[in-house]
């Protein structure tokens, strides 16, 4: 008869109890781990993977019903904004338009429709920087509206500023489906993604199924990847400040309207730029392909 060998120290060890996941890349015989059969740790494991991965599609689920509270109020606002739109004749009454569709803007709500027909209130103002600004911000959230596209080209194409674009970074070619997601929908696929990875391993552990192991370590590292196209995604949308200039402006070399110009000529509406640093009244904007320059900030929208 064969006898199974037996954990060490088996007498001295307590319960399992809630630390069984600082054991689970460890062997149950080795000395420190709860003195428990190891066929007891293979059924409680799985459980509190499926159980933590139910927790993370429901906080999904919440955080979607959640999204409604307040719509009524926001619903009210969007459409008397189309009404005074199509009231409108006159760059005042398109910009008031607008200024009643930024009110429903915040933090905590951002919603790509909203900022689309700021952008067209603008345009049809005649606003050219602050329609190409609401309309770069409205890409987060319709990457692939055709409309949204032709009007942002179109206001680019208007606008007197317009400067070279940026080159396109390398992690684009690698992440290639980053432009075909919109900005909340890149957590929720990474979410539900990292869900699906814990669901796999729940089961391959249940199942003893090798098979399944591996499906558990592909949705991992597509999970991966997700999480870090939406933490490029977070980091371009809320820590890089995106500006464009509104009217025509000198940028400078310091903080002050007696330093020397930064460039040879003057900023146009429509020259796009990101903030890198700011002091008082004043951000210094870096600009394509021209260089740095200090602009007052009543000449730029972000």
């Amino acid at each position: 008869m064969t006898l199974e060998r037996p954990c060490p120290s088996q007498s001295t060890r307590s319960p399992l109890g809630d630390h069984a996941m600082r054991f689970l890349l460890r062997d149950p015989c080795e000395p420190g781990i709860p003195g428990v059969e190891k066929e007891r740790w293979r059924q409680v494991l799985p459980v509190r993977l499926f159980a933590g991965a139910s927790l993370v599609l429901a906080a999904l689920l919440a955080g979607r019903c959640g999204a409604e509270d307040g719509g009524n109020d926001r619903e009210r606002t969007f459409v008397r904004g189309l009404e005074l739109f199509d009231r409108a004749r006159t760059p005042d009454e398109y910009r008031q338009a607008a200024a009643l569709w930024e009110s429903m803007l915040s933090a905590d709500y951002r919603n790509g429709a909203v900022l689309f027909n700021i952008g067209n209130a603008y345009m049809r103002a005649g606003d050219y920087g602050r329609a190409i600004a609401a309309y770069r911000k409205a890409q987060r959230f319709r990457p692939r509206d055709p409309y949204l596209d032709a009007n942002l080209k179109q206001a680019l194409a208007t606008a007197p500023g317009r400067l070279p674009a940026p080159p396109v970074p390398w992690w684009s070619h690698v992440l290639f489906w980053s432009g075909w997601l919109s900005y909340p929908g890149k957590f929720q696929l990474a979410f539900a993604a990292l869900a699906l990875a814990t669901i796999l391993a729940s089961v391959a552990l249940l199942a003893r199924a090798k098979r399944l192991y591996w499906a558990g370590a592909a949705a991992l590292t597509v999970s991966a990847l997700l999480w870090i196209d939406a933490g490029i995604a977070y980091w371009d949308a809320n820590v890089t400040r995106h500006a464009v200039v509104t009217k025509e402006t000198q940028a400078r070399k310091g903080t002050d309207e007696k330093y020397e110009p930064a460039f040879d000529k003057t900023l146009k509406e429509g020259a796009e730029f990101v903030i890198v640093d700011e002091s008082g009244s004043w951000v210094l904007g870096r600009f394509e392909g021209i260089g740095d320059g200090w602009l007052k900030k009543d000449a730029i929208v972000e």
